[in-house]
């Protein structure tokens, strides 16, 4: 049997180490939020040197109230920007494609340090 001493010995020691492991683990939070605070400190001053003025971007129109043609119109132009871009994509890969396997390897002069 226990004293009831031993009882309120055994309950604090726990106390105490429940304590303990809490303030180290609000130290260790505390020490990653600082990193935090620094990163959304340098994040807003990268923002803040990209940031555009609102006049710069085009006025949003609603698709609902548009008139239909200006909608297809837009499209349209999306659609052909889209297929212009895939195309020129397509032509730079190719170009480089050509360009590889028309090296003639005797005539290239390597690195001394390849041989």
């Amino acid at each position: 049997m226990i004293a009831w001493w031993g009882w309120l010995l055994i309950w604090v020691g726990l106390a105490l180490a429940l304590l303990a492991m809490l303030a180290l683990l609000a130290w260790w939070l505390f020490r990653k939020a600082m990193v935090l605070l620094d990163d959304v400190a340098d994040l807003a001053d990268t923002a803040e040197i990209l940031d555009v003025e609102e006049t710069a971007l085009p006025p949003r129109a609603i698709a609902v109230l548009a008139d239909i043609k200006d909608i297809r119109v837009r499209e349209d132009a999306r659609r052909a920007h889209r297929a212009r871009r895939r195309s020129d994509r397509h032509d730079r890969r190719m170009a480089r494609a050509k360009r590889i396997t028309k090296l003639d390897a005797s005539k290239q002069q390597w690195p001394a340090d390849w041989y």
